[in-house]
């Protein structure tokens, strides 16, 4: 499905990175960054213009094309990883921050909380995904509720972190084609 998806000439989620990303990611110290289902590369062309050291990974061969061609746009470089989140493997405790960008997957608890062992301690968590109420939207996200966040669920998947903040909210998405409108979702920050 995500092969179909990305191998379309525009970037469907744009070549902008995602605001409450940009925005969190901007307050931090550069350090070396992890982008979990990163899609075709927005993100991550973002904080590596930024200083970041990025390593991002995608189960999708079309989105890594599209990201190292938006990396290449931008002059920039980015470790980018053919992998799902079962695959991946990373050296323990070397990450400065991580980010999930609507970066819905199962199983959702345990593949959070393996990428919380690749995270340093005091490195930052950041998490923007649709909330289980996203399902009376059409403005993008899985149709399965299974696949969509509650503030419940996060709580239980980052309960090892030594601060968190959640925030469900609605939000106007203008990102690319596929997300567009209306949305609402879940906001995670927190410090491991």
């Amino acid at each position: 499905m995500w092969n179909v998806r990305y191998a379309q000439e525009f970037y469907v989620y744009g070549e902008e990175p995602n605001k409450f990303f940009r925005d969190k990611l901007d307050q931090l110290p550069v350090g070396k960054l992890l982008l979990p289902a990163e899609g075709e590369g927005r993100n991550a062309v973002y904080a590596a213009s930024k200083g970041w050291d990025v390593v991002a990974f995608d189960s999708s061969i079309e989105a890594i094309k599209k990201a190292k061609g938006l990396a290449f746009k931008n002059k920039v470089e980015i470790d980018y990883r053919l992998a799902t989140f079962e695959e991946i493997e990373l050296e323990l405790n070397s990450f400065d921050a991580i980010a999930f960008i609507f970066a819905h997957n199962m199983p959702r608890k345990e593949n959070h909380q393996k990428m919380l062992r690749f995270l340093k301690s005091g490195a930052a968590v950041i998490l923007e995904g649709f909330s289980k109420n996203q399902l009376n939207y059409s403005s993008g996200g899985p149709r399965n509720l299974n696949l969509l966040f509650s503030s419940e669920e996060l709580k239980s998947d980052f309960g090892s972190l030594s601060t968190m903040e959640l925030q469900e909210l609605m939000v106007d998405l203008n990102e690319g084609s596929d997300h567009r409108g209306m949305a609402s979702v879940i906001r995670l920050l927190g410090v491991k």
